[in-house]
């Protein structure tokens, strides 16, 4: 079994198609924003009270220059938000690429995903961290997720406008 990516390395390419029909791409967001990913299970009632904590925390998203890319194995049958703001977007990896890539290769079964994952990375691609959870276990708190955009704030020095003082 391959194992999921470790911390401080480039995240793989990740690519969801939306249930409106759009292709998308983490590296849509390169050099732009903050990714915050999460690979959950469609059917999963902790999947959908993360996600209704996820868009709850939109404006935190927004405020940490984040986006959220929600990404399942399968169309979910139901709860997904009727509207999600723009800094969430959620799809379907349907051909299971992006999971493996991200979870190991035996990250799908025939049920879907056997286990569930949110992963934080800066707007260059670096994980910074990472979670792997049961499908019936608690997904991170959005508490945690912000801690670790934070700590990206901190450590990036180019993600903020520079403090130079002008020359008069």
């Amino acid at each position: 079994m391959q194992n999921s990516i470790n911390l401080r390395h480039q995240i793989p390419a990740l690519t969801l198609r939306t249930f409106d029909g759009r292709s998308i791409s983490s590296w849509d967001f390169k050099q732009k924003r903050n990714r915050v990913i999460a690979f959950l299970h469609a059917d999963s009632p902790s999947s959908w009270k993360f996600i209704h904590e996820v868009v709850a925390h939109a404006a935190d998203w927004k405020s940490k220059d984040a986006i959220g890319l929600i990404v399942f194995s399968k169309t979910p049958a139901a709860n997904l938000p009727a509207t999600l703001p723009p800094e969430i977007i959620a799809g379907v990896d349907s051909t299971g690429r992006s999971v493996v890539r991200y979870l190991g290769d035996e990250a799908t079964g025939p049920d879907g995903l056997p286990r569930q994952a949110v992963f934080v990375a800066d707007r260059y691609g670096e994980l910074y961290a990472k979670w792997i959870f049961a499908n019936n276990a608690e997904p991170p708190s959005i508490p945690e997720i912000l801690k670790a955009l934070e700590q990206i704030e901190i450590a990036c020095e180019e993600c903020e406008p520079s403090t130079w003082p002008l020359e008069g």
